[in-house]
């Protein structure tokens, strides 16, 4: 199995995305802020918003450009949920947004594979861990990215499928939406710290999933 590792965004107060969630909303209501370091990460001087006038967006620094450009680095293939994929089509559109990695949807709903933005996307009905064993093979000898969302990235720590947890804390306090950890869970999960860093837009922290013998 490859290196799996969980890359998420969320708000200090535990949200990955606001309330209401769609297609003309992908994150929900105000929920853009959850990625405003990814989203910014063009950028390199302040430029106005065009959805909030009069608002001047954030600039992100070399840390937040580092943290994304390390999703992408030594990855191979990338799993995310169907809801995610259905949200993110449309303002996909014919874009790299996976820099040409395949990338494996876990779903409930058969859908034949076919590829758009230079990746091929595969629609797969057994689980996460079937997703994550596709995406395995299809990797290589590189690592497989979980990426959203909350519900996909819960279960592959449940099932212990993933092997690092890359978090990106956006500073703000979104007050309802999807939680990543919700108040409960199946069982208790230690991680180990092995980097922080403060970018301009978001606090990276990474972690190692620490596994007791069995």
């Amino acid at each position: 199995m490859a290196h799996v590792f969980l890359e998420m965004s969320m708000t200090l107060d535990g949200f990955t995305a606001g309330h209401g969630a769609s297609i003309d909303h992908p994150l929900g209501i105000d929920g853009e802020c959850v990625h405003e370091w990814i989203r910014n990460s063009v950028f390199h001087g302040a430029v106005p918003s065009d959805d909030r006038p009069g608002v001047v967006d954030r600039v992100p620094d070399e840390i937040d450009e580092r943290a994304r450009a390390a999703m992408f680095e030594s990855t191979g293939a990338f799993v995310i949920g169907r809801r995610t994929f259905d949200v993110g089509e449309g303002p996909w559109g014919d874009d790299p947004v996976f820099q040409g990695r395949p990338c494996f949807v876990v779903t409930s709903r058969e859908r034949d594979p076919y590829e758009r933005g230079g990746s091929r996307y595969e629609f797969v009905t057994g689980g996460v861990g079937a997703a994550v064993e596709r995406a395995s093979t299809a990797a290589s000898a590189a690592s497989v990215c979980i990426m959203g969302g909350a519900d996909v990235a819960r279960q592959a720590l449940s099932a212990n499928l993933v092997d690092e947890v890359r978090l990106h804390l956006a500073p703000f306090l979104l007050g309802g939406g999807t939680r990543l950890f919700p108040d409960a869970s199946e069982h208790r999960i230690d991680l180990g710290p092995t980097a922080v860093e403060q970018g301009a837009l978001a606090t990276h922290l990474r972690y190692r999933v620490l596994r007791t013998a069995a």
